[in-house]
């Protein structure tokens, strides 16, 4: 059974969920913004958060880098502009690791390219995010496998031959792996989530944690995917869904993050295995099942038809599938109209 330590709390099969809210680009390029989202995940309940590092002009191709960014959520003339815009430095991502800790969360990124890799192992993220966009870049997966660090690999847009590449590629190098369901559509409706992959993704890398990078507009999807067996869940979050940027339409605020979190909770707490009957369930089943009733008076040595007997509430010391048992048996005690059935009423006794 796959088990992974993400600094420091265990996640797979027997452990709660663990839930990572994603800043992404939602802090607008401000540190003060991606402090404030970090406190509304801490408030929630979340167990990490986390942004994302780009390289951009080694990410990016020259062309599309230098091309015209002609959008309303655009921070930049350019989309290389824009992309520069929302980048964070060393000094600010030092500053929120710093302020993270601080709060008790744990503070990670997603790394698009190998620049990005080795920037955030330099300022010592405890593991690392790769995402659908770089399942596929076996170099990139292979270089942050070498870490030696969890990962958390997102298989939005990748067919079967990838997510088995993806896990040739790290597991000979690294077991650490985290495999997130993803559905790559901003937002993704709810008919196109395809939560059966989760199934399928548990039985075919029994050992890896299986997890759900939830991408729905909305909160309903969490405890389902929990009960297929995510373990590893990752929401955007935003302070506002009406903000100037591509995420925060689809991206929950701090009510809704929170209720998510609960319902997850929720659906670990359900799953949890028990013995029936329950203690709880004593007095309500007591008054709620049959047993077995003498319909008149009854002296011993009757012998026992189904007219002189009756299935009534509450249940007696002689369950209710003794009835047809009962026909034919002969009372070795007097019994009373309305009396339970006991069975050292009956000659021999009833036995187990």
């Amino acid at each position: 059974m796959a088990t992974v330590d993400l600094a420091g709390t265990l996640v797979g099969d027997d452990y709660p969920a663990y839930t990572i809210s994603e800043i992404g680009h939602n802090h607008q390029g401000s540190v003060q913004k991606a402090m404030d989202l970090i406190d509304i995940a801490v408030r929630a309940g979340a167990n990490a958060v986390k942004t994302q590092k780009r390289d951009n002009k080694t990410l990016y191709t020259e062309e599309f880098y230098n091309s015209i960014y002609n959008s309303e959520n655009s921070f930049g003339r350019t989309y290389g502009e824009h992309r520069e815009f929302l980048e964070f430095g060393k000094k600010e991502y030092l500053e929120l690791m710093l302020y993270a800790s601080t709060k008790n969360i744990t503070f990670f990124a997603t790394a698009f390219d190998v620049p990005s890799a080795d920037f955030l192992e330099d300022i010592g993220v405890p593991f690392y995010k790769i995402a659908s966009g770089g399942a596929t870049n076996t170099t990139l997966l292979r270089h942050v496998a070498g870490f030696g660090k969890p990962m958390i690999v997102s298989l939005g847009g990748c067919t079967p031959q990838d997510i088995r590449r993806v896990y040739n590629t790290v597991c000979p190098i690294n077991s650490q792996l985290v495999f997130m369901h993803c559905v790559a559509a901003y937002p993704a409706p709810v008919d196109l989530l395809n939560l059966v992959r989760i199934g399928d993704l548990k039985r075919r890398y029994p050992d890896a944690v299986i997890g759900f990078s939830d991408h729905q507009d909305g909160i309903s999807m969490g405890p389902v995917a929990y009960a297929l067996g995510a373990r590893v869940f990752e929401k955007h979050i935003t302070f506002s869904h009406s903000a100037k940027g591509t995420d925060h339409a689809f991206s929950l605020e701090e009510a809704g993050l929170t209720t998510y979190i609960k319902y997850i909770n929720h659906a670990h707490k359900a799953m949890k295995r028990l013995d029936q009957p329950l203690e709880e369930e004593k007095a309500p089943i007591k008054k709620m099942s049959q047993g077995v009733y003498a319909t008149r008076d009854m002296e011993a040595g009757t012998w026992l038809r189904q007219r002189d007997l009756a299935l009534k509430s509450p249940a007696s010391q002689v369950a209710a599938w003794w009835y047809e048992v009962l026909v034919g048996k002969v009372l070795r005690e007097s019994v009373k109209r309305d009396e339970p059935i006991l069975s050292t009423h009956i000659e021999g006794g009833l036995g187990a």
